[in-house]
């Protein structure tokens, strides 16, 4: 099982793994890390982040692939160390309510929604993982903890629809966050972000999951429109003498120089129907050039494809100094937010 689990996340989600003389499967990204060995009792599976809802992701999403391969190891996995909270809410589970939903240019979506104890939370991390009821009016049933240390999913009727959505904005004074959304017709967050009235609810887990990018003097940062407000968020981060080139999909009434931080990297727009045909090449262009240090690409699945091909073959990126990540899939309606 372990090579198939390793395997599964090197193909799927661009991850590289160090082989130890010992067996050991190991990988370390930021603050994250991973280990996986092969003893005589079972697989030894270690795991680090930065705060205990991240280290709750990640434990969910060990026992999610996990489970994909062998339905009833997932079910006996136990983490040491740690106390049972069998049956409870997620630690980092909140139920989040809006305050104000608006259009703020063609196809995006801004709600704005208060988030509980926002001031005393220190979790890092731009992503919070959005769920609904996937059956639209239910009652929903959130999830609860389970004696693997991972949350427990509801299934049949009680499904949640879960995607990961960007944290654009913080304000901890108020307990306000702003999370920008697509509008498109297939993902359920994306109905419902058009739909949101004050008042409404949204159950969320987080924050947690990248929190920057590694310093480097030279960046490359590719997205469609859902990867702009994680482009917004990674541009605050670099160093303020970071050159390189930022290529996002915007209409035409974006205004980009405000929506973004200011930077000193230069700024490429395409419109959104024409990224997916011309991003390839705008970034095989600005290659042709200086490599970045630091390459990073959000938007489509095959998209994703190309540009991972791109910063591993002609840009010579490795482990740590590029990541390119699917937000949609075409033809996927569950792949989408």
């Amino acid at each position: 099982m372990l090579s198939a689990f390793v395997s599964h996340l090197e193909d799927d989600h661009d991850l590289e793994f160090t082989k130890r003389k010992d067996g050991t499967h190991f990988i370390h990204r930021d603050e994250f890390c991973i280990s996986f060995r092969v003893q005589s009792d079972g697989l030894q599976v270690a795991i680090g982040a930065p705060s205990e809802s991240a280290l709750l992701f990640f434990k969910d999403e060990v026992a999610r692939h996990v489970e994909e391969l062998d339905a009833e190891a997932a079910s006996k996995m136990r983490w040491s160390g740690e106390a049972s909270r069998e049956g409870d809410l997620p630690p980092n589970f909140r139920i989040l309510e809006v305050v104000k939903s608006q259009r703020i240019f063609q196809n995006m979506q801004r709600i704005t929604l208060h988030m509980p104890d926002l001031a005393k939370r220190k979790e890092a991390g731009f992503h919070l993982k959005l769920m609904l009821p996937s059956r639209p009016g239910r009652k929903p049933l959130w999830p609860s903890m389970a004696a693997n240390g991972a949350p427990i999913w509801p299934r049949g009727d009680d499904a949640l629809h879960a995607r990961y959505m960007t944290i654009m904005a913080t304000r901890p004074s108020v307990e306000e966050i702003d999370i920008d959304v697509v509008c498109h017709g297939e993902g359920m967050i994306s109905l419902w972000a058009q739909t949101a009235r004050p008042g409404d609810e949204i159950g969320a887990m987080g924050p947690a999951g990248m929190s920057g990018l590694p310093v480097a003097s030279r960046y490359l940062l590719v997205a469609d429109m859902t990867g702009l407000s994680s482009v917004a968020r990674i541009l605050r981060c670099l160093p303020l003498d970071a050159t390189g080139h930022v290529v996002v999909a915007a209409p035409d009434d974006c205004d980009i120089s405000t929506y973004l931080p200011m930077t000193t990297l230069d700024i490429h727009r395409l419109l959104p129907d024409a990224f997916q045909a011309e991003a390839l090449e705008m970034m095989e262009q600005i290659t042709e050039g200086t490599q970045p240090e630091q390459a990073w690409f959000a938007g489509e699945f095959d998209g994703a494809q190309a540009a991972r091909k791109l910063f591993r073959g002609k840009c010579g990126l490795g482990k740590g100094t590029q990541l390119a990540v699917a937000y949609w899939r075409r033809d996927h309606p569950g792949f989408s937010a």
